[in-house]
């Protein structure tokens, strides 16, 4: 059996808090057949429309599915969104007590309209409040977090720059993390990456490094440059970069130096990138808080990305298809 397996068996004791932007993805299914007689637009007939959790929501999604115990803390608008995102977490049985309601903000919703025939997206709507929370709702979302984080193994910001990982929230999270001795995982989108420190693990796409950095994306080493100089910058105890096609890169500071592990992708087809990467933090954090180590947890993420990248839509991931998915034995990651 793979070595890797055995984290797998302890997924469904772990508990997750999940601080983060929590937003409702629409998907909106018909068929076209005409134009427009108003505009020279297609005419979209509705036949199905599904409604699930997505930003935050999804890396919770990934979560419950793995089998962990999982909390929420966000905010969201006194709007029909943000009851149909509570209504959500309640389905997928997660505690949303620190989800707080803001009845100055409107909850994130992103509609998608899709062709029945094409299985694609042909237009978007955005429906959000982006401004950064503060005041009596920053406080409660606080006195949420440190509350919660008493009875969880990990926790997992997940940051789509929708205004509820301010620096005070963050390094509130922090310092809860720290204090009950569990590790503070963040999935950045910020470019401000002072904003992150004192988190133990930062787990960006390569895009997302470079803009933390202020680099170019570009060259034989820019990769190991930008890892080494945010490392270091920010104290980290690892930093785990994304690279789609090109798998997952693991940065370790050690006595001898900055340790990169190469994690070569195992996807076996591609068919949708979306949510890929809320999968895979929702594996890694999950996996550290079974007690393996970076390099493993990396491996197993990796596992749960390549499977999930081929299904459609923010598809989340189970423990068995991951298990399916291992070689009999652990892969010799490059170093």
């Amino acid at each position: 059996m793979n070595p890797l397996a055995r984290f797998l068996e302890s997924f469904s004791d772990m508990s997750i808090l999940v601080v983060g932007d929590l937003m409702l993805d629409e998907y909106l299914w018909g068929h076209i057949e005409r134009i427009s007689p108003e505009a020279p637009v297609p005419v979209l007939n509705l036949i199905r429309p599904e409604s699930m959790l997505g930003g935050a929501g999804n890396v919770l999604r990934n979560l419950s599915s793995l089998g962990a115990t999982v909390m929420a803390a966000g905010v969201v608008g006194q709007d029909g969104t943000g009851r149909q995102i509570l209504e959500l977490l309640d389905v997928l049985g997660a505690d949303s007590d620190a989800v707080i309601t803001d009845r100055h903000r409107k909850s994130t919703r992103k509609a998608r309209l899709m062709s029945l025939e094409h299985g694609q997206q042909v237009f978007r709507l955005d429906e959000e409040s982006a401004q950064e929370i503060w005041g009596e709702v920053e406080d409660r979302l606080i006195a949420g977090i440190q509350a919660k984080a008493e009875d969880v193994h990990a926790i997992l910001c997940s940051d789509y720059q929708k205004g509820l990982l301010t620096p005070r929230v963050l390094q509130a999270v922090f310092d809860a993390a720290r204090r009950h001795h569990v590790p503070a995982i963040v999935g950045p989108k910020d470019s401000n990456a002072a904003k992150y420190r004192g988190a133990a693990i930062l787990m960006p796409n390569a895009k997302e490094l470079a803009q933390l950095v202020g680099a170019r994306a570009n060259g034989k080493d820019w990769l190991t440059d930008a890892a080494h100089r945010l490392v270091e910058m920010l104290d980290l105890q690892a930093l785990v970069v994304t690279r789609g096609r090109d798998g997952m890169c693991l940065f370790e500071p050690g006595s001898a130096g900055l340790r990169r592990v190469d994690v070569p992708t195992v996807a076996q087809s591609v068919y949708d990138v979306t949510g890929a990467g809320d999968t895979a933090i929702a594996a890694f954090a999950l996996a550290l808080a079974s007690g393996a180590d970076c390099e493993s947890a990396a491996q197993l993420a990796n596992f749960a990305a390549g499977v999930v990248v081929g299904k459609r839509g923010t598809a989340s991931i189970t423990v068995e298809e991951i298990r399916d998915r291992l070689p009999e034995t652990s892969m010799n990651a490059a170093s």
